[in-house]
């Protein structure tokens, strides 16, 4: 390596410009983690964080140039991956010296085939990414490693031959991993989605890495594992002060099941409990786990909202795709959220294989049925590495190339691609966002939303969000593609 530079970079994908308000612009944990554990071995480590959309591309060589990285490491879910793509040709065009290294969810799927679609993608990082990026650098360095002696590494040899180590195991202890660099980035041009954010200034952070249940549909468990680890509480605890003495003053769990461990959830709980300016915080968890108990300790923990995934209405399809819920369930949590106080949110899917008018009717009546505060439908996407994408997905619509990945992504201007013999991509997004529309507006839903506003921040919040999720529905009926 020329020098001790290190520019991490999260790939971007965009939404509605109609949505920028509503939808959230994260600060990238995987991208901090990974800046955090480099920098204690001496390297200067920068995050990419530009200005605005409109000069990214700019922003991004002006930052080549004066920054002179010696490796990029861009990070990449399936959405942003063609972005991953030409960002990787802007660094080339200013410096071929600078080595371009991909990773994250769609990399760990599909890392060999990365390396296959684009000669200025240099290695491919799969799964967790720390040990495996900062084993790279030192390859890279005089007296390092040889690149086929480093576990969860992709590369191309000289004669252009691509090699795919061995998998990399997972990290036991992750309270050994450094908190993420947050002080590399201007924090507050980061923000939550509108109606999940109750603070005045918001983070996120995580308490556990992998999940267990690899549903046929998610492939989170690709990058961390499919084994759950656990962070202490003391080590939580330590974090969520240091962002509350940063002027942090509501925090986003993004951990897949926040409370699959009973009593460690509820030692979380406490000692937020016994925090005195503890933030407000909003958590994902499944149904299974939910009950007034947990839900009332959740309320006095200062928790305002938890997620749930329901996805389907039928039994059928939840088994299908290995959800292991029970719907009676379902309604058992969401009521128990309910009657502690807290607001909820749930997901839902429609465009399974086995999908059909039936079982999409059952899924909208059971949201209904919970009436969780906030429900939110979205369209199947099949992303590589998924069940779904391997046993569903016709061998001859897998793409091959970054221009046939960029047609395959579901956006608000490309319908994507459907999985469900009775219905095209195009159909499956409108009722999504049909489903959207009516659940939001209906005279009773909104009565319930409205007796959990406590002030018109609330309010405004919540109708923006309610606003933003409905809006593709309008645009469809106005293009007399909704019914």
């Amino acid at each position: 390596m020329k020098n001790k530079n290190v520019l991490l970079i999260e790939a971007p994908y965009s939404y509605a410009s109609a949505g920028k308000e509503v939808v959230g612009k994260y600060f990238p944990l995987g991208i901090g983690y990974l800046a955090a554990y480099i920098r204690q071995f001496g390297y200067s480590v920068k995050i990419f964080q530009p200005s605005s959309d409109e000069s990214y591309n700019q922003e991004l060589k002006d930052i080549v140039r004066s920054f002179r990285p010696s490796l990029a490491g861009i990070s990449v879910m399936t959405p942003s991956y063609p972005r991953a793509v030409e960002i990787c040709d802007i660094i080339k065009s200013n410096d071929r010296n600078i080595v371009t290294v991909l990773g994250g969810h769609h990399v760990s799927a599909v890392g060999k085939e990365v390396l296959e679609q684009s000669s200025n993608i240099d290695f491919s990082v799969i799964g967790e990414g720390e040990i495996t990026l900062h084993e790279l650098i030192r390859a890279l360095e005089p007296g390092g490693p040889e690149y086929e002696e480093i576990k969860g590494l992709a590369w191309r040899d000289n004669e252009g031959n691509i090699h795919v180590n061995d998998s990399r195991e997972l990290i036991k202890d992750i309270d050994s991993l450094p908190f993420p660099a947050r002080d590399l980035v201007d924090m507050d041009k980061f923000r939550l989605h509108s109606y999940i954010d109750f603070g005045k200034r918001s983070a996120t952070m995580i308490t556990t890495r992998g999940c267990p249940y690899k549903c046929a549909f998610c492939s989170s468990w690709l990058t961390m594992g499919a084994r759950y680890r656990f962070r202490s509480v003391e080590n939580i605890m330590k974090e969520v002060r240091e962002l509350v003495e940063g002027g942090i003053d509501h925090i986003v769990f993004e951990d897949d099941t926040m409370a699959l461990k009973r009593d460690r959830i509820m030692a979380i709980c406490d000692a937020l409990i016994e925090m005195p300016n503890r933030p407000s915080w909003y958590c994902l968890t499944r149904v299974d786990t939910m009950d007034y108990e947990l839900a009332g300790k959740f309320k006095a923990a200062g928790c305002k909202m938890v997620n749930f995934g329901i996805e389907s209405g039928s039994p059928e399809i939840l088994k299908l795709v290995g959800k292991k819920i029970s719907l009676d369930r379902a309604v058992e949590a969401i009521s128990a959220c309910r009657k502690a106080g807290l607001r909820t949110q749930c997901t839902f899917i429609v465009g399974f294989p086995i999908d059909t008018e039936k079982t999409m009717a059952m899924t909208y009546s059971i949201a209904k049925k919970i009436n969780p505060t906030i429900a939110i439908f979205f369209p199947l996407t099949p992303y590589p590495g998924t069940r779904v994408y391997n046993e569903f997905l016709d061998k001859s619509l897998m793409p091959h190339s970054v221009e046939e990945w960029l047609s395959y992504i579901m956006t608000d201007n490309k319908s994507g691609i459907s999985l469900n013999s009775n219905y095209t991509g195009e159909e499956i997004k409108a009722i999504a966002n049909k489903f959207n529309r009516k659940f939001f507006f209906r005279p009773l839903h909104i009565l319930d939303m409205l007796k959990t506003v406590h002030s018109p921040t609330d309010l405004f919040r919540l109708s923006r969000g309610a606003l933003y999720l409905s809006s593709n529905y309008l645009k469809e009926l106005a293009r007399g593609g909704a019914s």
